[in-house]
C-alpha cells in the first residue's frame, strides 16, 4: 500500500521536510485502522458463510469483468493487465457462494503545504490538485460495483488546502454529483464537533449514481499548524465500520432473495 502511493509522489525536500512526510504517516495511520477494520469484517462476513480478502489492486480487465456481468460491453484487451486501480486502503472483498461482492474501497489524502510555509516565513502558493486524481478510482469502483445497490467508496481528505475558503473541497463535489462532502472543520481552542455517523449513505440514489462518502477534516493554513487537522485512527475505524455495515446489509438482502 505505500509502495504503491510513494511512487505516485514526488519525494522533494524542503528545508528538511517532504512532501511524502503526510502521506506516510497518513499511511501508518490507515493502516493501523485497517488491521481492526479487516478483524471486524471478516469476523461479520464469516459468520454470514462467506470469505474475505484484501486486495491491494485491481485491473482494468477485472473491472471489466465485474461490469461485463451487469451487462457492460464485452471489449478486453492485453493492455487492460497493466492499468491498476489502486486505492490507498485497498479492496476489501466478500465472496459468498463463489461470487464476489466488494465491500469497501478507500483513499486516505492528505492536500496542503501553505501553513508549513506560513512557518518557514514562505508565500503563500498555489494549491495542487491530487485529491481529484481520486476520479479515476471513483469510475473504476463504479465498474466493480455495477451489480450492488450500494457504493462502498470511501475518501479521506485532511489539510489546509481542503478548509471551506478554498476551492478544493467543491471541486471534489463537483465530480460527485454535487453532494456535499461530511466536514468537519479543526479551530484553536475547541472540540470539533464529532461527525455524525447517522448521515452516512452509501445508497446509490438519484436513479442509480454512485456517490462516494467523501470526509474532509481541514484547518485554515495561517491559523493553525501543519498536521492539525488529521484524522485519527479511531475517526478512520467508525467510518470504516459503518460503511461495511451497510456494505453487509446490501449483500444480505441480495442472499435472501
Amino acid at each position: 500500500m505505500s509502495e504503491g502511493l510513494s511512487r505516485r509522489i514526488t519525494d522533494f525536500n524542503v528545508d528538511g521536510h517532504h512532501f511524502t512526510d503526510d502521506s506516510i504517516g497518513s499511511e501508518d495511520r490507515l493502516k493501523d485502522a485497517l488491521v481492526d477494520v479487516i478483524k471486524y469484517a471478516k469476523e461479520r462476513i464469516e459468520d454470514m458463510g462467506g470469505v474475505l480478502e484484501h486486495l491491494k489492486k485491481i485491473s482494468l480487465r477485472e473491472c471489466r469483468e465485474y461490469f461485463q456481468r451487469a451487462g457492460g460491453p464485452s471489449v478486453n484487451t492485453e493492455e487492460d493487465n497493466n492499468v491498476c486501480m489502486e486505492p490507498d486502503g485497498g479492496i476489501l472483498v466478500a465472496t459468498f457462494n463463489g461470487r464476489k461482492y466488494p465491500i469497501l474501497i478507500s483513499e486516505d489524502k492528505v492536500q496542503g503545504t501553505n501553513d508549513r510555509r506560513r512557518s518557514q516565513g514562505l508565500p503563500k502558493q498555489s494549491l495542487g490538485n491530487a485529491i481529484e486524481r481520486a476520479a479515476k478510482n471513483i469510475r473504476g469502483a463504479e465498474m466493480l460495483l455495477s451489480k450492488m445497490n450500494v457504493f462502498p467508496y470511501v475518501l479521506f481528505a485532511s489539510g489546509c488546502d481542503l478548509h471551506h475558503t478554498e476551492t478544493i473541497a467543491k471541486r471534489l463535489e463537483m465530480m460527485n454529483f454535487g453532494i456535499p462532502n461530511h466536514y468537519i472543520e479543526v479551530k484553536p481552542n475547541e472540540t470539533p464537533n464529532p461527525l455524525d455517523l447517522s448521515k452516512i449513505d452509501i445508497t446509490k440514489r438519484f436513479g442509480g449514481k454512485c456517490i462516494a462518502s467523501i470526509f474532509i477534516k481541514a484547518h485554515k493554513w495561517d491559523v493553525m499548524d501543519h498536521g492539525s487537522s488529521k484524522w485519527s485512527k479511531d475517526e478512520l475505524v467508525s467510518i470504516y465500520q459503518k460503511v461495511i455495515d451497510q456494505s453487509i446489509d446490501s449483500i444480505s438482502s441480495i442472499l435472501n432473495t
